[in-house]
């Protein structure tokens, strides 16, 4: 046998114990996988048009299957309703022959009732919005009209005038007499959506200034909404039975839904916010599934819905807790994990102190990510309705790499997972603490 063959099938023999031993056991494909299907067309933002909550709910409920997790009843879901106001139909913006895409160009204010119909436009200098006598008389100069603010006029201004701004904003979206059609708001910035559980009075859009003529004086708008007072949507839970299951319960969580669909065209894939946190979670599922895993404490693993409409499958899960919220010795929710050239953030990193630094220690020790950095209380995710019940938790996000974030582009061709098995790793080793 040629010597050179030798030395390739050696090399090739050690590659496959690099990349598929104990210490690096090859949950990336599985990842990939996993943020691949989540952030799919087919599940449509997994938000609540064309049932993409409920694929994708469907999808985690079926890998916690395979992996022979336990149950509460129901298929690993639970159930309860939310109200949310939709897009599912048409969603257009023109002016004169120049026809806008929802999503690169615009994008309609969450809460935004239907609109049809061609309009002029009423341009507001930044004296007239900052002046409140004057903006109402402008405003009824605007009757059938679409007021027009260009938001470049607050760039490098004071905080107080960026505050003041904000707050007319809203007004103009909530003032039941406003007598203007709709508000457009001009931006140079990055247009990033959300989600709203309410209809409100006004339409309002938020336009890349670049996308329009200048000093247009006519639009034509066409929206659809679709508000959903009670809709049905889910957490997905599943158990792993540990050893010793008197010593409490380790919960590992992470956030399924996504923003869904604007109109026909658009839709937002979600890969990094958060199907790489599902996937994180899943990895580790799939983990301490195996029998040789198994773990000390019972491992609760829950994928929340309805955190981008105000965490409110974890609002839901606290209310009518599954697995009793003093059982619970800790949780680690898992929000954005797709990166992480430049580390991790852990919420509550600086309440929980001893646990932080156990965490820093191994990280240091395994050499796995290049910083463990500690961050104080925030209620930007799952985790803040545990906290506030009592149960210490942490919330772990990665950070550097792409920087899409509630927008067409957060997709899993350009999701890195840069440091997805090095935090797998970190995430185990401190898990398998926790239940000492």
């Amino acid at each position: 046998m040629p010597a050179n063959f030798i030395s390739g099938l050696v090399a090739f023999i050690l590659l496959l114990f690099t990349f598929f031993s104990p210490e690096k056991p090859g949950v990336l494909p599985y990842a990939r996988m996993v943020v691949d299907t989540l952030s799919s067309p087919s599940m449509h933002g997994r938000g609540y048009v064309k049932e993409g909550h409920r694929k994708a709910a469907s999808f985690i409920a079926a890998e916690f299957q395979k992996m022979g997790l336990k149950s509460f009843g129901n298929g690993f879901f639970q159930e309860f309703d939310i109200s949310v106001n939709t897009f599912p139909a048409e969603v257009e913006l023109m002016s004169g022959k120049v026809s806008l895409t929802a999503g690169k160009d615009f994008l309609v204010a969450p809460c935004t009732q239907k609109i049809n119909g061609s309009f002029s436009t009423l341009h507001l200098k930044k004296e007239e919005i900052m002046d409140s006598k004057i903006l109402l008389q402008k405003l009824q100069d605007a009757r059938g009209k679409v007021l027009v603010i260009d938001q470049e006029m607050f760039d490098r201004t004071k905080p107080d005038e960026q505050k003041k701004l904000n707050e007319i904003l809203n007004f103009l979206k909530h003032f039941k007499n406003n007598p203007a059609e709709a508000v457009i708001l001009l931006t140079a910035g990055k247009l990033t959506w959300s989600m709203a559980q309410q209809p409100c009075e006004t339409p309002q859009l938020t336009v890349k200034k670049e996308a329009l003529p200048d000093s247009f004086t006519t639009v034509k708008l066409h929206i659809e909404n679709k508000f959903l007072k009670r809709q049905q949507t889910q957490n997905v839970a599943g158990m792993v039975t540990g050893k010793n299951p008197e010593k409490g319960v380790i919960l590992i969580s992470a956030h399924y839904d996504h923003l869904g669909r604007l109109g026909e065209n658009a839709w937002f894939p979600g890969a990094n916010d958060n199907a790489s946190g599902v996937a994180m979670m899943l990895s580790l599922a799939r983990h301490y599934s195996r029998p040789e895993n198994q773990p000390e404490q019972n491992m609760l693993f829950i994928a929340f819905g309805a955190e981008e409409l105000g965490l409110l499958g974890a609002q839901h899960y606290a209310k009518n807790p599954l697995v009793p919220l003093e059982k619970i010795g800790f949780m680690i929710n898992l929000d954005i994990t797709g990166t992480g050239e430049e580390g991790i953030k852990v919420v509550n990193g600086t309440v929980f102190q001893d646990q932080f630094e156990r965490l820093k220690k191994i990280n240091e020790e395994k050499k796995l990510l290049q910083k463990v950095s500690p961050r104080g209380e925030a209620c930007n995710s799952d985790h803040c309705i545990f906290y506030q019940a009592g149960v210490p938790s942490f919330y772990i996000y990665t950070l550097g790499g792409i920087q899409a974030y509630h927008d067409i582009d957060d997709k899993a061709s350009t999701l890195p997972l840069t440091k997805f098995e090095d935090l797998f790793m970190l995430l185990r080793y401190f898990a398998d603490g926790l239940a000492i």
